[in-house]
């Protein structure tokens, strides 16, 4: 076996630009099935990391009354529009103090209410915080400063304002230490900032909308109602994030004494993440379909060649049929060249295809992934080739008779 293996790499590099292109096909299938498996695999953690940890392991534990009715799905049921109970100092101390839960925060959000600056109007996704949610989901002052936690904790008519708000409202101009009007009340604005960027705008993208802070104690003034609070609970890390948003919720639940119909909930990751991998898989089957072709083509190429050499060689063969060599060792040396020339292809294919790999999640600024099983898996299918394409060209070589063979000029 090592002499085929020696004698088959003897014939690859006595042809070395015949043996390239032969390989091209192969090379080019399995570097494109490596990229492809590292593609979906990081696109598939990213995903993950966006949708159900919004890209820092956070998790939403949703408010619901089951009195307003709404349809229920994996994401916390029907939207309500009613006032949950005040979270007692208690509960929220609870919470905090678990080993699982790094950080929580209580907010109010709104895409319903009117910015005015003279006579230019927004829209804005206005959120009504305390100093913990900038723990969660920080953000960059372009201009002006935060607001304080005694200024979040108080009722307040100052605002923070994105850079999309203030192109609204004041059309680029400066707009620290104005004023703006919101449903009707004055607020001053003390910072412009930017959201800084997470794991998630690889999936929302870089896409951004207006956007204003103020404080939660002068929400229900701005809002016409006691809004319902919004929970946002960061796990210490990724595999925490179910189990801490489990853990909370029953905390609070356990606060809805007499409330029936009302209950805390978190979206079902595990439905989440089953409909993540099945989107994914089909996918990469897809893709890794397309990518086959090439090693199609590659095997139709390693016959070709492979049926060349055996016309080549047919004085060669019928010679060392002469000095006694028997049928199956002249099959196993010209199968041996045929698994060793894809095995070759397969491997400059791997290490292409991890290249590829890692330059396109630079690009795309995603995670880099790995499969050990997906090279190992390319690297057997490549020396399948070999075989299954050719057999039939070793087959031919065996069964050549020696006195054909060596008149054969």
């Amino acid at each position: 076996m090592l002499e085929n293996i020696k004698l088959s790499f003897q014939s690859i590099f006595a042809h070395k630009m015949r043996s390239i292109l032969t390989m091209l096909g192969v090379i080019i299938g399995i570097a494109a099935i490596i990229a492809i498996v590292s593609m979906i695999q990081g696109q598939s953690e990213m995903l993950k990391s966006s949708i159900i940890g919004m890209g820092n392991n956070t998790i939403q534990v949703t408010y619901e009354d089951a009195s307003m009715g709404g349809e229920e799905d994996y994401w916390g049921g029907g939207e309500t529009y009613i006032s949950a109970p005040p979270v007692s100092d208690e509960t929220l101390e609870m919470i905090t103090s678990d080993p699982l839960i790094d950080t929580i925060a209580l907010f109010h959000k709104s895409w319903g209410v009117q910015a005015y600056h003279q006579m230019n109007m927004s829209y804005p996704e206005s959120i009504a915080v305390d100093s913990t949610y900038f723990d969660l989901f920080p953000v960059d002052i372009h201009e002006g400063r935060m607001l304080t936690e005694d200024e979040l904790n108080a009722s307040s008519q100052l605002v923070m304002i994105n850079e999309d708000t203030r192109t609204e409202l004041f059309e680029g101009a400066e707009a620290v230490g104005k004023s703006i009007d919101i449903n009707g009340m004055p607020f001053r604005v003390v910072g412009v900032f930017s959201d800084q960027k997470t794991d998630s705008d690889y999936y929302y993208g870089d896409w951004t909308e207006p956007k204003i802070y103020l404080s939660k104690g002068i929400w229900p003034v701005v809002e016409g109602y006691d809004a319902p609070t919004q929970i946002l609970v960061k796990a210490v890390g990724p595999d925490a994030i179910e189990e801490a948003g489990q853990l909370t919720a029953g905390l609070l639940n356990a606060d809805l004494s007499g409330m029936e119909t009302a209950q805390y909930r978190i979206p079902d990751l595990q439905a989440i993440t089953a409909d993540l991998e099945a989107a994914n898989q089909a996918f990469a089957f897809l893709l890794g379909g397309i990518a086959s072709i090439s090693l199609l083509v590659g095997g139709i190429g390693v016959m070709n060649i492979m049926l060349v050499s055996v016309t080549e060689r047919t004085r060669e063969i019928g010679i060392k049929k002469a000095l006694g060599a028997k049928r199956y060792m002249i099959l196993l040396q010209f199968l041996t060249e045929a698994i060793v020339l894809t095995s070759v292809g397969g491997a400059i294919g791997v290490l292409l295809g991890i290249g590829g790999a890692k330059i396109i999640s630079n690009i795309m600024e995603m995670p880099f992934y790995i499969s050990i099983s997906a090279i190992v898996g390319a690297l057997v299918f490549s020396m399948l080739v070999g075989i299954i394409f050719g057999l039939l060209p070793s087959i031919k070589a065996s069964k050549l008779q020696p006195v054909d063979a060596l008149k054969y000029e």
